[in-house]
C-alpha cells in the first residue's frame, strides 16, 4: 500500500497543474484545487488522442509530457508550494490508495476490449479502421487514451489503472468539502441539497474500483457538471460557461449514451455574451478537442459517432456499412434485454428489428432489467424521503424560495432519463440521470419545504460521516479478505481474469506485416500489442496508406 500512496502522491501533484489553463491564477482551497485536478484529466486526455495521430503513446512519450507540468509547478508555485495543495494532494492519494489496492479491473468489459486498446494505444500510432479488427473498439473511451498516456517511466504499466481512481477520488472529495463548508455557515440552498442527495447515491453504490469501468466515470462528471452549473448560476461568466460546454464534451467522449448533457448548459447559455465567449482561448481549444476527437473517430471506424449509421461514411475503404448497421441493432437490443429472451418468446421474433419494433421489448427489459434498476434506486429512494420527513419540523425552521432555472433542470433530467428509458435502457447507460433527476426533485422539495436548521446540520454531519466511513472500510475489508499471492501485488489485476494474474497465453496470427495476438482462451486483458478477443475473419486485410495502416475487409 505504500508503494500506491507514493505513486497515487506523485501522480495527484503533477495531473493537476495540467488544468491550470482552465482555472487560471487565482487563489486555491480543497475546491479549486479538485477543480482543476479534473480539467488535468481533461487536459491529459486531449494531449493523448492528439499525440496518438503522430505516435504510438509509449513510455518515453509519456514521460517526456511530464514535463509540462514541471514547468507550471515552477511558474506558479505560490499555487502549490503550501500546505493547502499537500493536504490537498494527500486526500486524494489516500483515497485512491483505498480505491486501487488488491482490486480487481471492471470485468468483463476491462478484459475485452478496455485494456487490450489501451494496451494497442501504448504500442501503436493511430490504426485506421481498427473497429474492424474488433468492433468494440470503435466505441471505446477516452479514459483508455487517459490511461495510456499514463504509462511513462514514474508509474510503468500500473499508470494505466490511475485514471478512474484519480477521477472517482477528486470528485467524491469536492463533494464532501462543499457540503462541509455549507454545513458550517448553516447556507442551506439548493445546491447543498443536490449535493448531499447525490453524495448519498455514491457512498451507496459507487464506492468499488471494480465497478467503475468506462461508465462510472461519466457518471461522476455528470454529477459534477450538474454541480458546476448550479454553482455558477448566479455568476456564470465566459470563462466558466466554456468550461462547463468542455466537461460536457468531456462526458461525451466518455459515454456516447450521455450525449443529452448539453441540454444542461441552455440553464446559463441566455447569461452569456455570445461574442466575449467566441473571443475566449479555451473556446478555440474546445473547437479543436471537438474536431480532432471526430477526426479520430472516423479515422478508426469511419463514423462519426459508432456504431451510428447515419454518421458513417460509407465510401471509405474500411466502412462495412452493413456490419455497422447490424452491430447498431444489436447493441441497442442487448440494451433492451434480447439476450434475457426465453426459448418460447424468441420464435416470437423473426430478427433483432422485430424486437425493437413497437415497444416489443418491453415485457422482457421489465422482467430483468426494470427489476434489478427497481432494487438499486429504492434503498436510495427510501433514505432520502426518510431524510427529508426527519428535517421536516415547524420549530426553528426555513424556507427558501425556488427559482425557475431549477425547474428547468428538473425538467431536462427527466427529458434525458426518458431519452435513455427509449433508446439505450441498460442502467449502466444512464443511472447519473436518474440519480440527478432524483436528487434534484428532492432538492426542490427541501428547499419548498420548512425545515429544522438544527436537525438538518446534525443529519447532514452525520451523513457526511457514515457516507466517508463506508467507502473506507469497506475498501480496507476487501484488502483485508482478499489473498494477497498474486502476480504485481498489490496493484490492481489487468495482466488476466484468474486469480494468479499472470499473463493470458496468446496465439500469434500474421495479417500481413503485423501480428495480431488471439487469447487462447479468455480475455486479451493488457498487453502492449495489437490483441483481439475474436478470432481473425478470413477476408480482412490491412494495406498502407503512407505509414498508418488501415484494416479492411475485402469481399471480393
Amino acid at each position: 500500500m505504500v508503494e500506491i500512496f507514493s505513486y497515487s502522491l506523485i501522480a495527484s501533484i503533477l495531473f493537476t497543474p495540467f488544468g491550470v489553463f482552465f482555472i487560471g491564477n487565482q487563489y486555491r482551497n480543497l475546491y479549486w484545487f479538485t477543480k482543476e485536478l479534473v480539467f488535468g484529466l481533461v487536459a491529459l486526455s486531449f494531449l493523448a488522442i492528439l499525440f496518438n495521430f503522430f505516435f504510438p503513446l509509449n513510455i518515453y512519450i509519456n514521460s517526456i509530457i511530464l514535463l509540462l507540468p514541471l514547468i507550471v509547478l515552477i511558474k506558479y508555485k505560490k499555487n502549490y508550494l503550501n500546505l493547502n495543495f499537500l493536504k490537498f494532494s494527500i486526500m486524494v492519494s489516500l483515497l485512491m490508495t483505498i480505491l486501487i489496492t488488491e482490486s480487481n479491473v471492471y470485468r468483463p468489459d476491462a478484459g475485452l476490449y478496455h485494456l487490450p486498446f489501451t494496451g494497442i494505444l501504448n504500442s501503436e500510432k493511430i490504426i485506421i479502421g481498427l473497429s474492424n479488427l474488433h468492433f468494440r473498439y470503435g466505441h471505446t473511451s477516452i479514459m483508455q487514451y487517459l490511461s495510456a498516456i499514463l504509462n511513462n517511466f514514474i508509474f510503468n504499466n500500473n499508470g494505466i489503472v490511475f485514471p478512474q481512481a484519480i477521477l472517482a477520488a477528486t470528485i467524491i472529495i469536492n463533494f464532501v468539502y462543499q457540503i462541509y463548508i455549507y454545513n458550517k455557515n448553516k447556507n442551506y440552498n439548493f445546491h447543498f441539497f443536490y449535493l448531499l442527495f447525490v453524495f448519498i447515491y455514491i457512498f451507496y453504490k459507487m464506492n468499488r474500483y471494480s465497478e467503475y469501468g468506462n461508465d462510472a466515470p461519466a457518471h461522476f462528471l455528470v454529477f459534477f457538471l450538474i454541480s458546476e452549473i448550479i454553482l455558477f448560476k448566479d455568476k456564470i461568466g465566459s470563462n466558466e460557461f466554456i468550461n462547463h460546454l468542455i466537461l460536457s464534451l468531456f462526458i461525451i467522449q466518455n459515454k456516447i449514451t450521455l450525449i443529452f448533457v448539453v441540454l444542461f448548459n441552455l440553464i446559463n447559455l441566455k447569461k452569456i455574451n455570445i461574442k466575449d465567449l467566441i473571443n475566449k482561448n479555451k473556446f478555440f481549444f474546445l473547437i479543436f478537442f471537438f474536431i480532432i476527437w471526430i477526426i479520430k473517430n472516423i479515422l478508426m471506424s469511419g463514423c462519426i459517432i459508432y456504431p451510428m449509421k447515419i454518421s458513417c461514411f460509407k465510401n471509405l475503404s474500411w466502412v462495412d456499412i452493413d456490419k455497422i448497421e447490424n452491430i447498431s441493432q444489436g447493441s441497442e437490443a442487448w440494451a433492451k434485454g434480447i439476450s434475457n429472451l426465453s426459448n418460447k418468446d424468441k420464435n416470437k421474433f423473426l430478427n433483432t428489428n422485430d424486437y425493437l419494433k413497437n415497444f416489443s421489448w418491453l415485457p422482457t427489459w421489465s422482467n430483468k432489467h426494470l427489476v434489478h434498476i427497481m432494487s438499486l434506486l429504492i434503498p436510495y429512494l427510501f433514505f432520502c424521503i426518510a431524510m427529508l420527513f426527519l428535517i421536516k419540523f415547524k420549530s426553528k425552521s426555513k424556507n427558501l424560495k425556488i427559482e425557475n432555472d431549477y425547474y428547468f433542470l428538473v425538467v431536462a433530467l427527466f427529458f434525458c432519463s426518458l431519452l435513455w428509458f427509449l433508446k439505450s435502457p441498460l442502467y449502466r447507460y444512464g443511472y447519473s440521470f436518474l440519480v440527478c433527476f432524483f436528487s434534484s426533485v428532492f432538492s426542490v422539495i427541501a428547499i419548498k419545504s420548512t425545515f429544522n436548521i438544527r436537525r438538518l446540520y446534525i443529519l447532514s454531519n452525520f451523513i457526511l460521516i457514515i457516507g466517508i466511513s463506508i467507502i473506507v472500510s469497506k475498501n480496507i475489508y476487501r484488502v483485508v479478505k482478499n489473498n494477497n499471492d498474486y502476480n504485481n501485488y498489490p496493484w490492481p489485476k489487468y495482466y488476466s481474469m484468474g486469480e494468479d494474474n499472470l499473463l493470458t497465453d496468446f496465439n500469434e496470427v500474421k495479417l500481413d506485416s503485423k501480428k495480431i495476438l488471439v487469447p487462447s482462451k479468455g480475455y486479451c486483458m493488457y498487453i502492449k500489442k495489437i490483441c483481439s478477443h475474436y478470432s481473425i475473419k478470413d477476408n480482412l486485410y490491412i494495406k498502407k496508406m503512407k505509414k498508418y495502416d488501415i484494416f479492411y475487409f475485402n469481399y471480393k
